[in-house]
């Protein structure tokens, strides 16, 4: 994946001051922002994808999905992404191991997007979350 100068600058600007996004396109929520207006709980599979995009957000800001790949890990080992807050309530979901599939098959599709070192790192982070889920599915 190959940004410009403008485009991180763009990024890092937005990480400041989410309000950025209003300005010049997408929202600060992205295609999540649809459903701000009508806050209804995420199904399982679509959190895990948002978690993705999340982290791969974080990753392309840092020009470098190698970030990626070390949030992927935290992610798996404690359970959520420590830098992402935790919804409020009983938490996203009773059955844990349907977010991480549904973040694997988001990461999945990410890493055909890119090319390189960067989708290598993108699909391995793919294969430890499909990982996970196998282990919390049981």
């Amino acid at each position: 994946m190959e940004l410009n100068d403008s485009d991180l600058f763009l990024r890092f600007i937005a990480l400041r001051n989410p309000y950025v996004w209003e300005v010049v396109g997408g929202g600060p929520l992205g295609r999540l922002g649809q459903v701000a207006l009508n806050p209804q709980p995420l199904p399982p599979h679509e959190i895990g994808a948002a978690l993705v995009a999340v982290l791969a957000e974080r990753a392309a800001v840092h020009g470098s999905f190698s970030r990626f790949a070390e949030d992927i890990e935290d992610w798996c080992g404690t359970g959520w992404p420590h830098h992402i807050p935790k919804p409020k309530g009983e938490g996203p979901d009773p059955l844990p191991w349907r977010v991480f599939l549904g973040a694997a098959v988001a990461a999945v599709e990410l890493a055909h997007g890119l090319d390189g070192t960067d989708a290598e790192q993108v699909a391995a982070g793919a294969q430890r979350l499909f990982e996970q889920a196998g282990r919390l599915g049981g």
